[in-house]
């Protein structure tokens, strides 16, 4: 979790050490663990032998394990959840601040945005050659056609209402009787070619 600086109180954190490479963030802790007057081995986030291996400056020859050809070392490095129990055991906190003078030589060699960064989606304007209506009315169909058949009466139901709201009275009174004679023609078995096709 971060928090801004202005929003922090002054006097919450005391200036421990100023912390500008890995060699001195391990210089840090053990110093921080003489004032505690305790050892690494009574740290209570880690298994016995575990502090010692990330803190340790000298960690020997390698040992070579013929059994799954590794080669093991007697030295770790922090990662994400070791670096935060350490923190945690010894009371310390990461505070980043902007050292101006040692970031001035690489500060040239940044290259600048092309365009200043934007939410996701925010303000894009898509390409007008992706939402043409022949485009649109052939994925609508590949994403119908994708659809089970309960999704797809679900839509059709939409559909027919929302079309329903769009039409004038005499036209939906000449669809329902259309229907209506559709419906007679299938029972007594002589609808035609022209009934079938329905109206537009």
């Amino acid at each position: 979790m971060t928090v801004p600086m202005r929003s922090m109180p002054e006097d919450k954190y005391e200036l421990y050490r100023v912390i500008t490479d890995y060699e001195a963030l391990q210089d840090g802790f053990l110093d921080r663990l003489d004032d505690l007057n305790t050892t690494m081995s009574a740290l209570p986030g880690f298994a016995d032998g575990v502090a010692q291996k990330l803190l340790s400056k000298n960690p020997g020859p390698s040992r070579h394990v013929p059994r799954d050809c590794r080669t093991a070392t007697r030295q770790r490095t922090f990662g994400w959840k070791s670096l935060g129990k350490m923190l945690h055991d010894t009371g310390l906190a990461l505070v980043l601040v902007v050292d101006d003078e040692r970031f001035a030589p690489r500060k040239d060699q940044l290259m600048k945005r092309k365009r200043p960064c934007k939410p996701a989606m925010a303000g894009k304007h898509q390409p007008t050659w992706l939402f043409r209506k022949d485009k649109a009315r052939e994925m609508g169909k590949r994403r119908f056609s994708l659809m089970s058949d309960s999704e797809k009466k679900r839509h059709q139901r939409k559909a027919g209402k929302a079309r329903a709201k769009r039409m004038t009275k005499e036209k939906l009174r000449e669809i329902a009787k259309h229907a209506s004679n559709v419906r007679w023609a299938k029972q007594s078995g002589t609808l035609s070619k022209s009934q079938s096709s329905g109206i537009a």
